[in-house]
């Protein structure tokens, strides 16, 4: 019974630390020198579904699940973009650029005014990299790994939401400390959606793809300065 136990123990902590790497490996893959953006997305991308594949022989463990049906996933997602994008935009916004006492750097983006091969190279871009990337990363991912490398208590997912947000917001640093603040909020709002939903991929991904349509869609207008009209 005892040797038991001590397989068992010890499979749990072979279990915890694989799950670790890989989760190193494809935060990592940001950071890495040698890729831009959108590829080094790509790469997130293959590199976790070959992870999770491997492991569990499917990828519903990341969220890419059927359960909702595609009408109901779409709706949802929709109604629930409706709901966040004005209440973020004109109560959450002008709180964080308060609090920091600063609007978000978002200068990266003014060369996509006015410039529609670019606009939509970079919506194509924002729905790869953000959208399905960040997502299968941020939450699917993530999620994924900490299940198996934290231990259980009561408020583990709690956690976990709040953990994957700050690493969510850790690449966006660029953009301040306000930018740092809203990323950090929207990865809590998309990480409790996605719990909600039973962790479901595909309507996280819709919300981001949608909000995130909606601020290329304003860098094109050569309308960014929206962000610094909601201050206080």
């Amino acid at each position: 019974m005892k040797t038991i136990l001590k397989l068992s123990r010890l499979n749990h902590k072979k279990e915890t630390l694989f799950a670790l790497l890989q989760l190193i490996i494809a935060y990592g893959l940001m950071f890495n020198p040698w890729t831009v953006f959108p590829y080094t997305f790509i790469i997130i991308i293959v590199t976790i579904l070959i992870f999770t594949y491997w492991k569990h022989h499917s990828w519903s463990e990341v969220g890419f699940k059927t359960d909702l049906g595609i009408l109901k996933i779409i709706g949802s997602a929709l109604l629930l973009f409706v709901i966040i994008e004005p209440i973020f935009s004109f109560i959450i916004q002008p709180i964080i650029n308060w609090i920091a006492n600063e609007s978000p750097d978002y200068s990266i983006f003014q060369s996509i005014a006015h410039d529609s091969s670019k606009y939509l190279k970079y919506l194509l871009f924002i729905w790869i990299s953000a959208a399905i990337g960040e997502e299968l990363l941020f939450r699917g991912f993530m999620f994924m790994q900490f299940k198996h490398i934290l231990p259980e208590y009561k408020h583990k997912t709690v956690s976990m939401i709040l953990i994957s947000a700050l690493l969510f917001s850790l690449p966006h640093a660029y953009q301040g400390l306000s930018g740092l603040l809203t990323t950090f909020v929207f990865g809590i709002i998309f990480g409790a959606v996605y719990v909600k939903y039973n962790y479901n991929l595909w309507i996280t991904i819709l919300i981001h793809g949608l909000i995130d349509s909606v601020f290329i869609t304003l860098a094109f207008m050569d309308k960014l300065d929206y962000y610094n009209m909601v201050n206080f």
